[in-house]
């Protein structure tokens, strides 16, 4: 096959020549697969060429990854003394050896990797070495997370869990999906000027207490408002070079000081709240590729709840519209036929000269007040006191 012999070629130059191995490009085809980092290494392990696309999967510039052990790459530690690593001993037993892991690159970011591992020999000299495929499938596996999480997600919401519930599972699968430090959910308060904490997932549980979220941003004048406010998903890195004022709860926070990913929950052009994803740990750079799967998280999260709202609401009408026809029938019926028996009453009243009936009469007429006013007090609860739908519950 064309890998083994570009690295059957690749391992007979470094023989002859170790210090120039890493300019050759022993198979013109390898080059052309920018999906795939190719790297040849020699019999201990360590690399002797790779084509451009490993240094971009791997984050390396050029000549980094020269003489590089392949332990990094398997996250293997090192080895004793004179012991072969145990992905060499694998492909030499078996003439492969395959891997799946997140791997980390050399910014810190990650990427879901299938790694392998062939051994090749060169014909012409006997020489021994491994040709190493590394191919990049964090989109896929990303997508697959994605699905799992949103159906998840669904699946609270239809079985009826509480906001509550439903946001903070929001928030766990969010950090999962990019492996951020905390993820944070927030939706707008009462007052309209404030977002209000609703949410948080952590990577460690003690980071809760050493953090310590605001648990309300300004609205005016933070990065939590403006994407609030226009929509839109915002990546930061740090603090901002240009120096702006942020509103208080953000320049007080070191939440402000973490590369974060800011995405809004919309759901049919309307924003339900922000989801943010914050590296205030490890420092790690989250990418645009994150921004856009946290967004399209946020996205079904909100649409979902959004659908459960109004189904919420669809429910309440009709519970309001019962309540006004029993409202109107206790008013036009039992509450008339009351005010007319405690009229006959008072005119009884007056007629008797029984002193003892007329107490008698005036008690009972007092006692059906008292009913008249209870069934008024109720028809105002049954008008006004409705349970708040989904969204205005949590948000």
């Amino acid at each position: 096959m064309d890998t083994d012999r570009a690295a059957q070629a690749a391992v007979r130059g470094s023989a002859l020549d170790r210090r120039n191995a890493s300019t050759r490009d022993p198979e013109g085809a390898i080059e052309r697969r920018p999906d795939k980092g190719v790297l040849m290494l020699d019999h201990t392990g360590r690399v002797v060429w790779w084509n451009r696309a490993a240094e971009r999967l791997l984050g390396k510039g050029p000549g980094a990854l020269q003489s590089l052990s392949w332990l990094w790459l398997v996250g293997e530690a090192k080895n004793p003394e004179g012991r072969p690593n145990r992905a060499l001993e694998a492909a030499m037993s078996s003439g492969m050896y395959q891997t799946h892991g997140w791997r980390r690159r050399a910014d810190g970011s990650r990427f879901w990797a299938s790694l392998t591992l062939r051994p090749v020999r060169d014909q012409t000299n006997g020489g021994r070495g491994f040709v190493a495929v590394v191919h990049d499938l964090t989109e896929k596996r990303r997508r697959a997370d994605e699905l799992r999480g949103a159906l998840e997600i669904s699946r609270a919401i239809l079985a009826g869990q509480s906001p509550g519930a439903v946001l903070q599972l929001v928030a766990g699968r969010a950090r999962t999906l990019v492996d951020g430090d905390c993820a944070l959910v927030r939706t707008l308060g009462a007052g309209g000027n404030v977002l209000v904490l609703r949410a948080a997932a952590w990577r460690y549980s003690n980071d809760a207490r050493l953090l310590a979220p605001a648990p309300e941003v300004l609205r005016s004048g933070s990065i939590t408002g403006w994407v609030f406010d226009t929509g839109r998903s915002r990546l930061t890195t740090g603090r901002s070079r240009h120096g702006r004022t942020q509103a208080r709860s953000d320049r007080r926070s070191v939440h402000y000081l973490s590369p974060a990913a800011y995405v809004p929950m919309k759901a049919l052009g309307r924003t339900l709240g922000t989801l943010v994803v914050m590296n205030w740990r490890s420092r790690h750079t989250l990418r645009r590729q994150d921004l856009d799967a946290l967004q399209r998280l946020a996205n079904q999260a909100a649409l979902g709840m959004h659908h459960l709202s109004v189904e919420g609401d669809r429910e309440r009408l009709v519970v309001t519209e019962e309540r006004e026809r029993l409202g109107r029938e206790l008013h036009d019926g039992t509450i008339q036929s009351l005010y007319a028996l405690t009229l006959d009453l008072a005119g009884t009243i007056a007629r008797t000269a029984d002193h003892g009936l007329q107490e008698q009469l005036a008690s009972m007429a007092g006692r059906v007040d008292a009913v008249i006013k209870g069934l008024r007090a109720h028809i105002h609860h049954l008008r006004h006191d409705l349970s708040p739908s989904l969204l205005e519950e949590s948000y």
